[in-house]
């Protein structure tokens, strides 16, 4: 949502002043403050008329009659799609986050782990959406006792789905081995989400006589696959409450609200779409619960997951160094992935 609207030079400096001052104090700027940095540029009566006529078109808000200005929605929309410079990371958080950001294993642990870090890194809270592309890469199943089975389910990324099935028959070691068999022809490379659709066909086609255990199969993965909320919400309330805005416990309460319901955040993170960064701010959410906050976001494709990964702030968020936290940590991902998926190759070439 790019803001089209000419600015001069002058303008333009009061209002990326404004709004980075801001952003770093949460205080209304006052003329004085502008005045002290271009004193030799603008006389304060010039930047009066100017913050008063930037207000007048609706970039600046006055919160009260005696108090300087701070930006509008349509304000930061300016400064963020025009006056923005890049923001480049600090030591300090890069190395934050190259010696916590490590592969653990699976996909999905390894990316809960990064939106916990940028969580930390840039003190709001972080959203994490993964829409499941993995596959079923192997099927084994235990005989836990005569009329309990283990099933565990192995995908391609390295997740593990166990299910416990309980039967009405005791079923022999053959039949389970053949069953285990049948399982690995017909599941592999299946979509985990697609699971209980293809039990359910291949109960129909070759699999009918082992209908009772596998129709409980699916049951129990369909259950699983609605409970499972593709949003995972990293957060530390501690350093949530060194942010002005949330000292205020109405407003906390409110935060924590809307991390809360899985109807507003899913409905957050579908709509983010699938470019580079992508910001939306105060009003331009249509939630009317969304009025004070800014998602900023980054929609990534990393082998067999799509994720998406936003972080959640008031409108006065540092947008630079969000977009700069953000960008940083997707690079670091790829570069884990892209190893971790050498390093399978390279195995599977020394087994041949």
């Amino acid at each position: 949502m790019v803001m089209h609207m000419n600015l001069d030079e002058r303008k333009k400096k009061i209002l990326t002043t404004i709004v980075e001052n801001y952003i770093e104090s949460a205080e209304p700027v006052a003329s004085k403050t502008i005045a002290e940095k271009y004193e030799r540029e603008f006389s304060s009566a010039t930047i009066r008329n100017e913050m008063k006529q930037l207000e007048e078109i609706g970039l600046l808000e006055q919160p009260h009659i005696s108090a300087g200005r701070v930006p509008s929605t349509k304000g930061y929309r300016y400064y963020v799609d025009n006056l923005m410079k890049e923001n480049i990371l600090t030591m300090v958080d890069i190395d934050y986050i190259n010696n916590n950001i490590v592969s653990y294993g699976s996909i999905e642990a390894t990316l809960e782990n990064a939106a916990n870090v940028i969580s930390k890194v840039l003190n709001l809270p972080a959203v994490l959406h993964i829409e499941n592309k993995d596959v079923i890469e192997n099927v084994k199943i235990l005989k836990v006792s005569d009329k309990i089975l283990l099933i565990i389910l192995m995908s391609k990324s390295g997740t593990v789905k166990d299910v416990i099935i309980k039967i009405t028959d005791t079923v022999p070691e053959d039949k389970i081995d053949e069953l285990n068999k049948l399982l690995n022809q017909n599941l592999k490379g299946t979509p985990l989400e697609s699971l209980p659709n293809v039990l359910s066909s291949a109960i129909n086609n070759q699999l009918n006589k082992f209908s009772d255990i596998l129709s409980a199969l699916a049951v129990s993965l369909n259950y699983e696959i609605k409970e499972d909320s593709p949003n995972n919400v990293k957060t530390d309330i501690k350093s949530l409450l060194d942010i002005p805005e949330f000292s205020n416990t109405d407003k906390m309460k409110e935060l924590l609200n809307i991390l809360s319901t899985k109807e507003i955040i899913n409905e957050v993170m579908e709509k983010i779409k699938e470019d580079d960064v992508s910001i939306v701010i105060g009003s331009e959410h249509h939630d009317v619960l969304l009025k004070d906050y800014s998602i900023i976001s980054l929609d990534m494709d990393n082998l067999n997951v799509n994720t998406k990964l936003a972080v959640l702030g008031p409108k006065r968020t540092d947008y630079a160094k969000a977009i700069a936290t953000l960008k940083y940590v997707n690079n670091k991902l790829k570069n884990i992935f892209s190893k971790n998926e050498e390093d399978v190759e390279g195995g599977s070439q020394e087994r041949r």
